[in-house]
């Protein structure tokens, strides 16, 4: 053998070997997609899974409102008060609550009189103030506010209007006190 063909027949059998890794690196690589293929196909089926686990309480409470709901419709007299149809709704009201306590959600309510919180309280309005200590203080809650217990952070805060107390002005020709 020359020492041409040696070169040779030693470069042949890199690119052979080079072949053979090509390939193993190949089939190691659509190896590695069908194995996160499969592990994406799990991880979707576990988050499916996971989210009924977690919904199963909060459907369950819709399954028994919507029961009660559905029972007391049909079972309304003929002649319902104002009264009766405020009770019977607050009731619900209730079991709405109670559903979202189990969901770590609680209602977040606001009273008129208390200082006006911006992490607290949507103003969705002003009104004028009474004199100067009711500047800034809720006027009227227009509807609650919810809190993530576990967090401790407001999720949606309650839509109130907020008192404002503004300096009345003194017109130059008149002397307060006098009345035109």
């Amino acid at each position: 053998m020359t020492e041409h063909s040696a070169e040779e027949s030693a470069v042949d059998e890199v690119a052979v070997r080079l072949g053979r890794i090509e390939a193993a690196l190949g089939d190691a690589a659509a190896a590695r997609e069908r194995t996160i293929d499969r592990l994406h196909e799990e991880n979707q089926r576990l988050r499916v899974g996971e989210r009924q686990l977690l919904l199963r309480p909060v459907v369950t409470d819709l399954h028994r409102l919507r029961d009660d709901l559905l029972r007391q419709a049909g079972g309304l007299p003929e002649a319902v008060t104002r009264e009766q149809t405020a009770a019977l709704l607050a009731s619900y009201v209730v079991s709405v609550e109670q559903t979202l306590e189990r969901c770590g959600v609680r209602v977040l309510r606001a009273e008129p009189g208390e200082a006006y919180d911006p992490y607290r309280h949507r103003a969705v309005g002003t009104v004028p103030a009474g004199g100067p200590e009711g500047d800034g203080l809720v006027s009227e809650v227009l509807g609650d506010g919810y809190l993530d217990a576990v967090a401790d952070r407001v999720v949606a805060p309650a839509a109130v209007r907020v008192a404002r107390w503004t300096e009345p002005t003194v017109m130059d020709d008149e002397t307060p006190g006098e009345t035109p």
